[in-house]
């Protein structure tokens, strides 16, 4: 099967998937994950240098010419489909047994949240930016208020969530600072959140949809905070880094004379 092939069928198979009966059929849908894994997990080359084409391919309105065969893929996905739930629905319903399939998905979600294409090309490295995401999460669309469309705030969260993974944390053997940076810019980002379902008053069954996006916001912060984070933070933590205990054993003794 050569590569135009491959990426039309993955294509058409995506477009499958954004039909909620298909989703709902679990004979149909495990047979277009199976094809759509093996078709990934077939393209010759580096993984990440590749994975990009097939998500460009589905989501153009018009095709959209990449070097990269994988994004081009991505490319064409992430402009054919506008609707948040149905960009989480397919989300959702996409393979990620592998290395590959596992980037492919992530990149498309992370395209989708930030409603930018240049994700979908990004190496596996640069994906899990928490700066970057932070700043984004202060856009007007995100703003918890009367005008606030809490489902498509759910599913962009669920995007994030995603796309975010377990954030690509520093190696075993990187360095005290980086380990320091990396769980400080978590920490701000989690902070984000939780100032998000904080705003969000839920008054029951009459607001269902403020209810079923408080649980998304509250379901990502518990992850970055419990499975993201490289350690747990303290409790009662007053400066939000690893030298907190030092700093408090300080402070505690100087008020305890």
């Amino acid at each position: 099967m050569d590569m135009q092939l491959k990426r039309h069928t993955v294509c058409v198979l995506c477009r499958l998937m954004l039909d909620r009966n298909i989703v709902l059929d679990h004979n149909v849908l495990p047979s277009i994950q199976d094809i759509i894994s093996v078709i990934l997990d077939s393209i010759e080359g580096d993984a990440d240098e590749e994975v990009g084409v097939y998500l460009v391919s589905f989501l153009a309105h018009e095709l959209i010419r990449f070097a990269n065969k994988t994004t081009a893929m991505l490319a064409i996905i992430y402009a054919s489909v506008q609707d948040s739930g149905l960009q989480l629905q397919l989300l959702q319903n996409l393979p990620s047994s592998s290395s590959r399939q596992s980037l492919f998905r992530r990149r498309l979600a992370l395209a989708f949240f930030f409603r930018d294409p240049a994700s979908l090309s990004k190496l596996r490295e640069d994906l899990a930016d928490m700066k970057t995401i932070t700043r984004h999460l202060g856009k007007s669309r995100f703003t918890v208020n009367t005008e606030t469309d809490y489902s498509a705030l759910a599913a962009s969260i669920a995007a994030l969530a995603i796309g975010l993974d377990d954030g690509d944390p520093p190696s075993a053997d990187a360095s005290k600072e980086a380990v320091a940076a990396f769980n400080h810019d978590l920490d701000k980002l989690a902070q984000r959140i939780k100032g998000m379902f904080t705003q969000i008053v839920d008054t029951g069954a009459s607001h269902m949809k403020r209810t079923e996006a408080k649980e998304v916001l509250e379901s990502f912060h518990s992850c970055l905070v419990y499975a993201v984070r490289t350690k747990q933070k303290p409790k009662g933590m007053m400066w939000g880094d690893d030298a907190v205990d030092e700093k408090q054993k300080r402070v505690m003794k100087e008020f305890l004379r």
